[in-house]
C-alpha cells in the first residue's frame, strides 16, 4: 500500500498484517456534507498531517482540487504543500468515484 503524494510504501505493518495509514477527508465538512468512502484519502503520517495543514485550511486549494477532479483530466491531482508542489495520486475507480460523488 502506497501513499497517495509521496507515493511511498506506507512506513510499517500494524500486529494483524495490515498497513498503518491515514485516512483523510479530502475536503472540510462545509465544502461536501455527504459521507461517502471516495472523499477519503489514504496518506502516510507525515503527508496526512502537511494535507490537513496546507490544503484543508486553505479554501484556494480546496476550491482547486474539487474543480480538477470535476473537469475530469488526470488522476494526478497538484497540490501545494507549503512551499512543496506534490501531486495527489488517485486510482482510475477512485478517481471516477469522485467524480460522481463531487457532481
Amino acid at each position: 500500500m502506497y501513499c497517495q503524494i509521496c507515493n511511498r510504501k506506507m512506513p510499517f505493518k500494524k500486529r494483524n498484517g495490515e498497513y498503518y495509514f491515514e485516512a483523510v477527508e479530502l475536503f472540510p465538512k462545509d465544502y461536501v456534507d455527504i459521507e461517502h468512502e471516495a472523499l477519503y484519502i489514504a496518506l502516510c503520517p507525515l503527508c496526512a498531517a502537511k494535507y490537513k495543514e496546507f490544503v484543508k485550511r486553505e479554501h484556494e486549494q480546496c476550491d482547486e482540487v474539487i474543480a480538477l477532479i470535476k473537469e475530469g483530466g488526470s488522476p494526478r491531482i497538484p497540490i501545494l504543500l507549503g512551499e512543496v508542489k506534490e501531486e495527489l495520486r488517485f486510482k482510475p475507480k477512485h478517481y471516477n468515484d469522485l467524480k460522481v460523488v463531487l457532481e
